[in-house]
């Protein structure tokens, strides 16, 4: 039988991020190359991950070679080499890749990568550390995750004064900048996407919460 996703993927880079990206995706059946200059990084990931090619990524001749202009998505984990980085989006956009993910590793660097030509930029270490913050800040935050500078998606302990309301009569978006998303009961996996305004919100209830990151921090979720 096909494949469900049929999307190619290649990751260039295999420093601890790129190595990670890439082992997940072949652990999940992606089809997906993984690339580094740096042989024994290659040869660290042969197992996990089969095609995996040595190659400088600043050559375009080496990257046709290993078929880099078939993949519809390429991840560049090199984010402390600008350089580097900068010859192999410029690489990637001449072979045609529809989409390039770049990591960065400060603000400079991602302004260069987005100016360059990368379609998304990602800062893993600062989500990180905003992430843990906001999570130590407030132990009802379960997960969160930045979808950019502005915006957020989180999943939160139903907050007490919440609770045995209907959602209409919260007014969150005005109040509080908040539009639930999602709804998990108790100790339940599955998340309940479809939320009626009229729902009313249960004790044991766990809200998936889209919010104006900027308002995050001042939520009141006691």
């Amino acid at each position: 039988m096909p494949k469900e996703n049929t999307m190619t993927y290649a990751v260039i880079g295999l420093g601890n991020f790129g190595k990670a990206v890439a082992e997940t995706m072949a652990a999940a059946g992606q089809d997906v190359i993984a690339l580094d200059k740096n042989a024994l990084a290659v040869q660290d990931v042969m197992e996990t991950v089969p095609n995996a090619v040595c190659c400088d990524s600043m050559d375009i001749e080496m990257l046709k070679e290993a078929g880099i202009q078939d993949v519809d998505v390429a991840i560049v984990s090199m984010g402390s080499h600008l350089e580097a980085s900068v010859t192999t989006i410029l690489n990637l956009k001449e072979l045609g890749i529809e989409h390039v993910i770049a990591k960065a590793t400060n603000e400079r660097y991602k302004y260069v990568l987005q100016r360059i030509g990368a379609d998304t930029v990602i800062q893993p270490e600062l989500e990180m550390g905003q992430r843990v913050a906001l999570s130590l800040m407030n132990p009802k935050i379960i997960d969160i995750f930045q979808i950019t500078n502005d915006y957020t998606i989180m999943e939160i302990k139903a907050p007490e004064l919440w609770c045995n309301r209907p959602i209409e009569t919260l007014h969150l978006r005005s109040v509080y900048g908040v539009n639930i998303i999602g709804v998990r009961h108790g100790g339940a996996s599955k998340v309940e996407t479809e939320v009626s305004s009229e729902y009313v919100i249960q004790p044991d209830d766990y809200l998936v919460i889209a919010a104006n990151a900027a308002r995050i921090a001042a939520l009141d979720l006691d």
